[in-house]
């Protein structure tokens, strides 16, 4: 009896480590596919971003929208940020507008305040966003899934509070963020989401709450890994304010 119940024990230890491996090994090919990604081929594409401000204070509720449509080519000479004429033409329209109506809508100029370059870099080098993650994310599980009619992985990860830098935990209290990461059978991101929420207090008087919900899909150009959609929800209260933002962005190569 005792064989029987030390056999079965070594076969169940066995099976935990070779399930921990497997799911090690598939961290491991997205941490290797990364890699492979050295993000200098060269490529055009056409982006499109909206944004919605919700912001509140008290009585006061202010809602402010964007959409705009622009290029970016990036080659050994640089990064290339096109804006049409038409654009152009809208937001100095909307700057005129604005002078005569304080309240006046300026959607373009609003979507293009929002994405800045630090905004299109999020487009442009998802290998490095992907990397931070990961440096401080554990793992939890994997699934095997189909993602597009085609089969894939899918990760589980969570970064807690204790895993965030000195700076990152700064005024924090409580948090914490979920990842998913679909990736192929060589380890190429697919697709990611990352929700997470937190709080904290500033001066040790002022409390604060956050959350957001990130989905991003990939692409690839070369050996370039790029975000084709970006969907990004977040919202944050404190000091008797609320905030909260909608961001949505694609990008479309155009050779």
């Amino acid at each position: 009896m005792h064989t029987i119940s030390s056999l079965k024990l070594l076969l169940s230890l066995s099976l935990a480590s070779l399930i921990s491996s497997a799911h090690a090994d598939s961290l491991h090919d997205l941490q290797q596919a990364l890699k492979k990604f050295e993000q200098n081929s060269p490529f055009s594409a056409q982006v499109t971003a909206s944004v919605k401000n919700q912001n509140k204070e008290g009585d006061d509720h202010n809602i402010k929208e964007g959409l705009a449509q622009f290029a970016v080519e990036q080659n050994p000479a640089g990064l290339h940020i096109r804006y049409s004429p038409e654009l152009l033409s809208n937001i100095d329209r909307e700057t005129e507008a604005k002078k005569q109506n304080p309240q006046a809508s300026t959607p373009t100029t609003e979507a293009m305040n929002r994405f800045n370059y630090s905004e299109i870099s999020i487009l442009l080098n998802p290998v490095r966003d992907i990397g931070d993650d990961l440096s401080k994310a554990q793992l939890v599980k994997e699934e095997h899934v189909i993602y597009n009619g085609k089969s894939a992985r899918l990760l589980h990860l969570q970064i807690p509070l204790e895993n965030l830098s000195e700076e990152e935990r700064k005024n924090l209290k409580k948090y914490r963020t979920d990842l998913q990461f679909w990736i192929d059978e060589n380890g190429t991101p697919l697709a990611s989401r990352s929700t997470g929420k937190g709080s904290g207090r500033f001066a040790l008087v002022i409390g604060f709450e956050f959350h957001f919900d990130v989905e991003k899909t990939y692409i690839t150009q070369g050996n370039r890994l790029l975000v084709a959609k970006l969907s990004s929800t977040s919202g944050s209260s404190g000091a008797g304010m609320d905030t909260n933002e909608a961001i949505t962005a694609s990008l479309k190569l155009l050779n």
